[in-house]
């Protein structure tokens, strides 16, 4: 038979067990759990805080700023708590302003649980952060959030610039640009290669080893083996239509490669010649010409002295009236032909100059 406890001996045990210095306390059985949360909360604060993202926690009902961790105060330049209970819409871009209004006022509806976009966010000196959002709500309790997570797009925004630019320069160059694969497929052309080869589309020649688009004599057999031989040719050749119409062009070719020096692609650029090789055969021809024509002129002379001694040596032997007018006009005939031969050695020295020039005359 149990005997009954002493009352204030009972208090005096319960007293001592919710302040933790009984056996069986409520402190020793409650508070090292409590210790483990906040020292487990203190850990995932510290991890938010370290993360490049601007994270904030919105009220989803008044759209009030209530928490937010230490990247969003040093990205956008605040200091921890300057924003607190603030409208975190007034940390948008007008332009987006009205998204993110109406994305709170359908809070409710679950398609618009969670959205993402671009917008901006207004740092502390009024410069604007190009940012991606990531926003959906969430509920504690009984209590309603949205969180947003904000990613710092200013990289990869100019990164994509510069793509722009340089896909914009590929596409207004006047020099036809290929771009195939590692096995020699067409990836890419520029509309100057589409046109020079008479192709309507990239589609259209997509299945045509780029071999065929070139005919390079025997360079050509092997252009893809020299090229990854060495990693770059150039020089001059055939290019060939749609319709088979060859066409003088002059290429160059390169190994495009990643940082590890993996190949990723082969790039061409052709020039179309076609009136640069018209012009340097004329220029061949006009060559050609000036060379048939100042040896005209040293034949011609030879052709005239001779017979022209025969009529001063006649004359000399005759005694006439008119032979001081016969020798006289002999001599002024020798002195056109001696002005012929110095024109023929000038001549002569000028194509000997353009031929050093100009290596097209020695072709």
């Amino acid at each position: 038979m149990h005997r009954r406890s002493d009352p204030e001996q009972d208090w005096d045990t319960l007293r001592r067990r919710i302040i933790g210095l009984g056996e069986r306390s409520i402190h020793k059985s409650y508070y090292p759990e409590l210790q483990s949360r906040l020292a487990e909360l203190e850990r995932f604060r510290a991890i938010l805080d370290q993360t490049n993202d601007a994270i904030f926690l919105i009220d989803a009902w008044t759209g009030l700023l209530v928490d937010a961790n230490e990247s969003a105060w040093v990205q956008l330049g605040y200091k921890r708590g300057d924003l607190m209970q603030t409208p975190f819409c007034n940390l948008i871009a007008p332009e987006k302003r009205i998204w993110f209004l109406d994305f709170f006022a359908a809070g409710k509806n679950p398609s618009r649980r969670q959205q993402a976009v671009t917008a901006g966010l207004l740092a502390a000196g009024g410069t604007e952060v190009p940012v991606e959002v990531t926003i959906r709500f969430v509920t504690f309790g009984e209590e309603q959030y949205a969180v947003a997570v904000a990613r710092d797009i200013t990289e990869r925004m100019r990164a994509e610039e510069e793509l722009r630019i340089k896909e914009s320069a590929l596409e207004s160059s006047t020099n036809g640009i290929l771009i195939a694969d590692v096995e020699g497929y067409p990836i890419y052309a520029n509309p100057a290669f589409l046109q020079m080869f008479a192709f309507a589309s990239v589609d259209a020649l997509s299945d045509r080893p780029v071999a065929e688009f070139f005919d390079c004599g025997r360079a050509g057999a092997n252009l893809l083996e020299r090229l990854v031989a060495t990693g770059s040719l150039i020089g001059e050749g055939l290019g060939r239509r749609s319709d088979g119409l060859l066409f003088n062009i002059q290429i160059s070719g390169s190994i495009v490669r990643n940082d590890a020096g993996d190949p990723l692609c082969m790039m061409f650029i052709c020039m179309d010649i076609t009136e640069r090789k018209a012009a340097e055969r004329i220029q061949r021809e006009a060559y050609e010409q000036l060379r048939r024509n100042i040896e005209q002129f040293a034949i011609l002379g030879d052709h005239i002295r001779n017979p022209l001694q025969v009529i001063v040596g006649l004359a000399e032997m005759i005694e006439d009236p008119l032979t001081a007018t016969i020798l006289s006009q002999s001599r002024r005939i020798d002195g056109i032909i001696t002005e012929l031969d110095r024109g023929w050695v000038e001549s002569e020295s000028v194509r000997r100059y353009l031929k050093r020039r100009e290596p097209v005359a020695e072709e």
